[in-house]
């Protein structure tokens, strides 16, 4: 009787652990992601092993979200919501590593303005979302995460703008081709990994107005 009992009980602080988890190796890897654009030729090579350690980090934690999904029926919030937060927060950790590594691979070890004001950007981003994933622990105060996702919405749109503004700048000051691509690629990278964080976001309002 206790087991079934159990199974029937939201345990939702092994939810809101494992968010808080992957918030804070999210925080950490945006900051040395900052780092290694900014500090370009010789800082890449070197951070790939630690951002890869952060990203395997963040897919345990996110693996063991969809886990406990499987094991609860009842769960804090929806299960699509809690199963989109945790398949969104992997792949942002993916891109972030992936788009250090696409840098390196192609040998763009000096990344423009662009690259590092998004990356600066990107840091602060990821700091507002983490203390929102942090902050859906607290039903009573959901309206609160109102103000952080408009300010995120915000910051996604004004980096999105600007790699429009460098892609279009591509072409009259580059005559390699081959360059033109490495460069088209990276800012296709950075806008999927925007994308995925504007998903998260979306998400994230989604509870608020479910649960606010």
């Amino acid at each position: 009787m206790a087991s079934l009992q159990k199974l029937f009980m939201p345990d939702g602080q092994k939810f809101y652990k494992l968010f808080d988890e992957v918030a804070d190796n999210l925080q950490v890897m945006s900051k040395l992601f900052y780092e290694t654009i900014c500090a370009g030729n010789g800082m890449m090579q070197h951070n790939l092993g630690k951002l890869d350690e952060l990203e395997q980090n963040i897919d345990i934690s996110t693996r063991k979200l969809f886990h406990e999904l499987g094991r609860n029926f009842i769960t804090p919030f929806d299960r699509e919501d809690i199963h989109m937060l945790a398949s969104g927060l992997d792949d942002i950790a993916d891109l972030t590593y992936g788009t250090i590594r696409q840098l390196n691979n192609y040998g763009l070890t000096t990344p423009g303005n662009t690259t590092q004001y998004v990356a600066g950007e990107y840091k602060r981003l990821i700091s507002l979302l983490a203390d929102a994933l942090k902050g859906l622990s607290n039903k009573r105060a959901l309206a609160k995460l109102e103000a952080p996702c408009r300010e995120m919405r915000k910051i996604i749109n004004v980096c999105d703008n600007r790699i429009d503004a460098a892609i279009t700048g591509l072409f009259p000051s580059h005559t390699d081709v081959v360059q033109i691509i490495k460069w088209m690629e990276h800012y296709d990278i950075l806008q999927v990994l925007l994308e995925k964080c504007q998903h998260i976001v979306d998400t994230i309002e989604a509870i608020v107005i479910k649960y606010g």
